[in-house]
């Protein structure tokens, strides 16, 4: 059953992405989507729940709300003391509302595509061809530890110094603490642009990975501390969900780091988007970035060595193990090797055959020859 479902909102994903890019690429001018397209009917799979929030903040005030009518939204006029809008769409919206913001912000259909075809490389690309509309389309990735499970998820964010629209397919409460800090009026955002909005994003989805490399440090002490006392293959099977987790993280963070430098170094003179100090801020992001990808290598070299203890002690047991049997084999050599002599039936031809006694001294025997060669590998310290 979950197979089927994954299989299912796979399809739902892929004939929702078509028929978004055939209602983006239907407009032809000057690279901007101004699109004239008939409504795409949607399929019984191809209905997904999303929700879009607005909120209006400057210095003195702030209001936030839930869109459910774009046009009627648009069509209100937009506060006059509302310095940065930002509108906030979870989950996957339907080609008419998203082709609405297209055409009311001038939203690129390369950069669409970007947001409608996941997973893509974390990067940033600036739109600044039109001075009066200029922004940057932000793409970056949002790993979290469910269950021990990696889950990631793709943040697209389209930044201006006036608008801040982002995207990302699950989690309501991923930028809580954004918006709690918008709601103090003495917080630094509230008396700042967009682009500091863009740095708060960002360093939320960054400072999210602490509490996962966390985790995954509390789970490589434990597994060493287990494997120490007693390796089993329930534990190599932890050991490689560690590592696989930890390559996933490795391969969100690496493209992050490159694109937090290249927005880092936006910054210019006469730059239309990031502002000196937002770039200033844009640089504490990036060294948590470099942060954890040492963490990450540090993690590597640990769960490394983990495995090769693993190995050792598995290869240990494994010797002493073999090291009992042959000791065990070893004493049993000559008894066998008397009982098989003795065993023969040879008449009159043995000596102490008609004693009554010769049962008992062959035991004594015997028992004096294992008894003796097990103390002799014990003064060799053989075992």
């Amino acid at each position: 059953m979950p197979e089927e479902k994954q299989a299912r909102k796979s399809k739902s994903s892929r004939n929702w992405s078509k028929r978004l890019k055939r209602t983006l690429h239907s407009s032809h001018h000057k690279g901007y989507p101004e699109i004239d397209l008939k409504e795409h009917p949607l399929g019984e799979h191809d209905e997904q729940p999303f929700q879009a929030f607005c909120i209006d903040y400057g210095p003195d005030e702030i209001e936030e709300q839930e869109i459910t009518d774009f046009n009627g939204f648009f069509d209100a006029p937009r506060p006059d003391w509302s310095v940065v809008r930002w509108i906030r769409v979870i989950g996957r919206p339907r080609p008419e509302y998203l082709k609405t913001l297209a055409e009311r912000y001038h939203f690129h259909p390369l950069a669409l595509e970007d947001l409608i075809q996941t997973p893509q490389r974390p990067k940033v690309d600036k739109y600044f061809d039109d001075p009066d509309h200029a922004y940057l389309a932000v793409i970056a990735s949002s790993p979290d530890l469910v269950e021990h499970k990696m889950i990631n998820q793709q943040v697209s964010i389209f930044a201006s110094r006036e608008l801040v629209v982002s995207f990302q397919e699950h989690g309501n409460d991923t930028f809580q603490r954004i918006r709690n800090r918008l709601k103090m009026k003495t917080a630094h955002v509230r008396s700042t642009q967009g682009d500091f909005l863009l740095y708060c994003i960002l360093d939320e989805i960054v400072d999210r990975l602490f509490p996962i490399l966390d985790q995954l440090g509390d789970r490589l002490e434990d597994l060493d501390e287990a494997v120490l006392e007693s390796p089993s293959s329930e534990h190599m099977m932890s050991i490689h969900d560690v590592k696989r987790e930890m390559m996933l993280l490795r391969r969100e963070i690496w493209p992050m780091r490159e694109m937090l430098l290249s927005l880092k170094m936006e910054h210019s003179d006469d730059d239309l988007i990031i502002s000196k100090e937002t770039s200033i801020y844009l640089r504490d992001v990036y060294d948590h970035c470099i942060h954890i990808a040492d963490m990450l290598e540090t993690y590597r070299d640990a769960i490394t060595a983990i495995l090769d203890i693993h190995m050792n002690m598995m290869s240990n047991r494994m010797n002493e193990v073999m090291k009992v049997l042959t000791i065990i084999a070893t004493i049993f050599i000559p008894l066998s090797f008397l009982s098989g002599v003795f065993g023969m039936n040879f008449t009159k031809s043995l000596p102490g055959q008609n004693d009554p006694w010769s049962f008992t001294i062959f035991v004594a025997c015997c028992a004096a020859i294992g008894l003796g060669m097990a103390g002799w590998f014990w003064w060799k310290k053989w075992f």
